[in-house]
């Protein structure tokens, strides 16, 4: 694809239902999401696909993705990061609205919530075939590495090539 940027788009890890700790928004990853955004934070890392700026929904699991992401990287993740408050279980239309507002020619990851990156990603890619015959396509700390065409501002539906994927349980076998 001529004149490409690199999307990162990744699921916040695996959250604890039963920590009491309040709302939605304010639910902590549980032990196997601590395991796997460290784990992920990682692959993103020696795959060369760690983005130059992360736009985030700013929920609690999102903030601690982040976070062991960085600890376990060493980079300073929350410094690339806007936290966008509409990102919080976006709709991929809000997503793609969000994206076009990124400064071009740079490397974007978004992170957050089911169902909306799983729509977000089938209208990229414009096939779901493309995606794979998976169970449950975006699992907790999932991602999905594209070459999108075109800048950011013009981002659109079919726009989208799918680079990498890679979800936590692959890299446990």
């Amino acid at each position: 694809m001529a004149n490409t940027s690199r999307l990162v788009l990744m699921r916040h890890a695996k959250s604890d239902w039963l920590s009491g700790d309040g709302d939605d928004f304010s639910r902590p990853l549980a032990e196997r999401g601590i395991r796997d955004a460290r784990q992920m934070g990682r692959w993103l890392l020696e795959s060369g696909y760690m983005p130059e700026l992360i736009m985030s929904s700013p929920s609690r699991r999102t903030r601690q993705t982040l976070e062991l992401m960085a600890d376990s990287t060493g980079l300073d993740l929350p410094a690339r990061t806007e936290w966008l408050d509409e990102l919080y279980h976006a709709s991929a239309s809000t997503l793609r609205q969000a994206l076009r507002r990124a400064p071009d020619g740079k490397s974007v990851m978004m992170l957050g919530h089911n169902p909306g990156l799983e729509e977000f990603l089938a209208v990229l890619l414009d096939d779901d075939r493309a995606i794979g015959a998976h169970a449950k396509r975006f699992p907790t700390a999932a991602v999905y590495v594209l070459e999108v065409a075109g800048e950011w501002s013009e981002v659109k539906a079919g726009s989208a090539r799918l680079v990498a994927h890679q979800r936590p349980r692959r890299l446990s076998q």
